[in-house]
């Protein structure tokens, strides 16, 4: 009898650590995702329209069937603006600098699009198309994640399957953290007045991680929980790109909101 009562004791105290930990999956599909890159400031004057104008594309049949979107807060413009973005990275802007060098392009600026690896200059005319344009390509990778959430922590577990011996030999994944609904209000700069109710922004940005030139890699990823994070808010996004042509051969958005496997 006292045998039992201790293994019940000892069962008890392990509920509180068996509970926390949460699970969530998904899986990139058929049809082939476009990934937009906007590289933005809260200090750039012409960014709120560029802000609004992606928001907005659900109502113009845009959604998130056919569109993932990761806003990056650049860095280089703190030190102009009067306004120091809380939300800008260094990684970030190196991350725009990247896909200006793949494209040929020896400037960055703000607000900037950047489509599946392809900047497109005039945003409002052409990302539409190019969006669709994506969408009805073959996926030329696929993806899969499963995130578990343990000890302040976020286990990342990637299986990635790659199509074709070019993709094979220079593609590569990369990672965001990102999250909706965050409100920030801005006293300086460009902006000074407004509030904003950031989107798609991105947190973190991870990689790139080696892809095994077989064409199948599994990879597992620790990203730390940040206490500002509101996890109901989170997605983790995994994208594949080659790095020869910028074209990012497919994307996968899991929102850790959602219903738990």
């Amino acid at each position: 009898m006292m045998k039992t009562m201790k293994m019940l004791i000892i069962m008890l105290l392990l509920l509180p650590t068996l509970s926390f930990a949460q699970t969530w999956q998904a899986e990139s599909g058929q049809r082939q995702l476009a990934v937009l890159e906007l590289f933005t400031s809260e200090g750039c004057g012409l960014c709120p329209a560029a802000d609004r104008w992606v928001h907005d594309l659900p109502n113009q049949g845009i959604t998130n069937e056919e569109l993932i979107v990761l806003g990056f807060h650049i860095d280089y413009l703190n030190d102009k603006k009067g306004w120091i973005d809380r939300f800008a990275s260094p990684v970030f802007s190196d991350r725009q600098r990247q896909q200006a060098q793949i494209n040929l392009y020896k400037t960055v600026y703000t607000p900037e699009f950047v489509v599946s690896g392809e900047v497109i200059h005039n945003w409002q005319k052409h990302v539409k198309e190019v969006v669709l344009a994506v969408n009805g390509f073959e996926p030329e990778a696929k993806i899969k994640l499963t995130v578990l959430e343990k000890n302040k922590q976020l286990v990342v577990d990637s299986h990635i399957t790659v199509e074709g011996n070019e993709n094979r030999q220079y593609s590569q994944l990369y990672m965001a953290v990102t999250e909706d609904d965050i409100i920030s209000k801005v006293s300086g700069g460009d902006n000074a007045g407004a509030t904003f109710n950031h989107q798609n922004l991105v947190r973190q940005w991870l990689g790139p991680f080696t892809l095994d030139e077989s064409g199948k890699t599994e990879l597992s990823t620790t990203i730390k929980i940040d206490e500002a994070w509101d996890l109901n808010k989170i997605k983790i996004v995994a994208l594949v790109q080659n790095l020869n042509d910028g074209f990012v051969l497919q994307g996968l958005a899991l929102t850790l909101g959602e219903e738990k496997n």
